[in-house]
């Protein structure tokens, strides 16, 4: 098995409006950064329009979540925002999964959602590892067989 290569990423959270966001993103991939990554809290921009944003202004930058707070998210809808990512950015996305930070309970309360007990939350995360899995492997094989809708760029699937 070969070393994977040493890459160097950035991330960031927010800026003031989005001009300021664009250029920071193509500032990072200007600079050589490999990827930007977006944390997942509540006092930041939301993870999936703040990566597209960044994906949609550059052309070599990787954009990935810097580990989603899995139990603030349904596990299909992080399905299909990944794959959706994966097929705006070409390719270029990279999904990071997690069952909690600190103060995700105070991000939980504010969007309505349970927290859950330790056990709870790793739950939530394998049944969201399950269902992007799941979603990806079932997009991958319809792809061929029923032809355009929402499919995988990266094979066998993003990061």
């Amino acid at each position: 098995m070969s070393p994977r290569p040493f890459r160097f990423g950035v991330v960031a959270a927010y800026a003031p409006d989005a001009e300021t966001w664009a250029k920071l993103a193509r500032r990072a991939e200007n600079l050589g950064f490999h990827t930007l990554l977006v944390p997942d809290t509540g006092r930041t921009f939301s993870v999936f329009p703040a990566m597209a944003a960044a994906a949609s202004v550059t052309s070599t930058l990787r954009v990935g979540s810097f580990v989603l707070n899995t139990p603030l998210h349904a596990p299909a809808a992080v399905a299909q925002h990944t794959m959706t990512l994966d097929m705006l950015s070409n390719g270029r996305f990279e999904l990071g999964l997690g069952a909690g930070r600190p103060g995700g309970e105070h991000d939980a309360a504010e969007l309505g959602v349970p927290w859950g007990t330790p056990g709870e939350r790793v739950r939530h995360l394998a049944a969201t590892i399950r269902a992007v899995k799941d979603a990806l492997r079932e997009a991958s094989a319809n792809e061929t067989r029923r032809g355009p809708g929402l499919h995988p760029v990266q094979r066998p699937h993003p990061p």
